[in-house]
């Protein structure tokens, strides 16, 4: 039955691209022999001289787009295992993550095992050339296209560490990117942080749980953000280490079937996080939605992306494979989450203000936060996010919304005086927008740190270098 349905469906989308191509009246009437004899006059005569496979992945490729699915595709073998690799998080590199700042790149993290980190990369190393190019001024992508290339291969780039230039040699190799990464914040506060639903992201999130809960796990913060999301069985396992008996979506295909995806699992004694924001999507929002509507879980950060959409492989007999939609699903307590997303239980927007705001409603209180060239760091997490903590002229300043995230106060705007005020329970305390304390770049407004330090005696800060420690207890 299901490989008679799966012909039905090929004929439709068949007649679909009769209809698109032609986009004439007369292409309602155009049969399959009317196609197949198009097909063979524009081999013969076109100046272009096609080529029947080229034809052929014309053909797919107008099929698939008549559907108007982002999420339908076509792979021939190479893009089938690029895809893969993609799902997996393998690929061949030299193992760096860039981040960027008004035309400098440098080094925010190493991957641990890589390439990179065996030939002596740093974080916060300044990419001053690569390839043999030099760079004055340039962009993550300017970077990455020189790191490119096939696995044995060997790459020179010259970085600026502490002003002095280094040229270092660096062979690429197969490398995988940790799916799961824990850590514990404190106070029993956990956090794992789960990049992608890989085949054996189950597994893995399993293993490192049981870790974060032999050392006292009282409070779990789950991290989604820009997980686009990958295998829904993975989505399940996961669910189960939450869930004892339930459902985790209901699966409804093209008539309208409802077919629930079950759970069985166990139950946790301790209240979970999930950080999710645009980027988290599918596998993300499946795993998400189902824990919210059971009230295992509270979601914060923005509203999730809205991939409410399920795709099944098919391999095409005569070569590649077809990634089609074949089902919509909704939370456990029917939400719909196809182009809609997830609502968080608390919304914040900021990468570190979102993880202050789930290690608070966590039970969290002491904070830590470090500040250097390679990135920023909270409890010993890092991230990157542009502007939060910096520096000018001897002075360093932090952004007024990451201030009031890290002093659970309230930032509020008064255009017609001209004034910010951050404010809590016991005091409010009110800058004129031309105070010498606050500077004003790009509409976001920062504070200085020595002020806020009177302001708030809960705070404290040493500087070392181009690091700066901000503690809040």
């Amino acid at each position: 039955m299901k490989l008679f349905r799966r012909s039905r469906i090929s004929l439709a989308l068949f007649l679909s691209l009769a209809i698109f191509l032609c986009g004439v009246p007369s292409a309602l009437g155009a049969t399959a022999s009317q196609l197949q004899e198009v097909r063979g006059l524009l081999e013969k005569y076109h100046i272009s001289k096609p080529s029947e496979e080229d034809l052929n992945y014309t053909e797919i490729n107008a099929m698939i787009e008549s559907l108007h699915d982002p999420y339908t595709q076509y792979f021939d073998d190479a893009q089938w295992a690029a895809f893969n690799s993609a799902l997996e998080q393998t690929f061949v590199g030299v193992g760096i993550v860039l981040a960027e700042d008004k035309g400098i790149v440098y080094v925010e993290d190493v991957i641990a095992g890589g390439p990179a980190e065996a030939s002596g990369v740093q974080a916060g190393d300044l990419i001053v050339g690569a390839g043999g190019k030099l760079f004055k001024s340039t962009t993550i992508a300017d970077v990455q296209k020189e790191l490119r290339g096939i696995e044995g291969s060997v790459v020179t780039i010259s970085v600026n560490r502490n002003g002095k230039v280094l040229k270092i040699k660096i062979t690429r190799k197969p490398i995988h990117l940790p799916v799961v990464t824990t850590r514990m914040l404190d106070s029993g506060i956990g956090y794992l942080a789960l990049s992608g639903f890989t085949s054996d992201a189950g597994s893995e999130v399993k293993s490192q749980l049981a870790k974060l809960e032999e050392k006292g796990l009282t409070s779990l913060v789950l991290d989604l953000r820009n997980n686009g999301g990958g295998y829904v069985n993975a989505a399940q396992e996961i669910a189960g280490l939450f869930v004892e008996e339930g459902v985790l979506a209901h699966m409804r295909d093209r008539d309208g079937t409802d077919e629930p995806l079950e759970v069985e699992g166990s139950t946790k004694p301790y209240p979970v996080i999930i950080l999710v924001n645009g980027n988290s999507a599918s596998a993300s929002e499946l795993l998400s939605g189902a824990l919210q509507d059971y009230g295992v879980a509270k979601l914060v950060g923005t509203t999730t992306y809205g991939k409410g959409v399920v795709q099944s492989i098919i391999p095409v007999k005569s070569g590649g494979k077809l990634k089609v939609t074949i089902q919509e699903y909704f939370t456990p307590n029917d939400r719909k989450v196809d182009k809609v997303g997830l609502y968080p239980d608390l919304f914040v927007n900021g990468v570190a203000e979102q993880l202050i705001g789930a290690y608070r409603l966590a039970g969290g209180e002491k904070m830590s936060l470090v500040s250097n060239k390679a990135s920023l760091s909270i409890n010993g997490v890092k991230m990157s996010q542009s502007k939060a903590v910096w520096k000018d002229k001897n002075v360093w300043y932090v952004n007024m919304k990451l201030a009031a995230s890290l002093l659970e106060s309230n930032l509020s705007y008064d255009a017609k005086n001209r004034s910010i005020t951050l404010a809590n329970d016991s005091q409010a305390q009110t800058l004129k927008s031309n105070d010498s304390h606050l500077k004003i770049i790009d509409g976001k407004s920062s504070i200085d740190i020595a002020l806020l330090k009177k302001w708030y005696p809960s705070l404290s800060y040493s500087v070392a270098g181009d690091s700066l420690t901000l503690t809040v207890n």
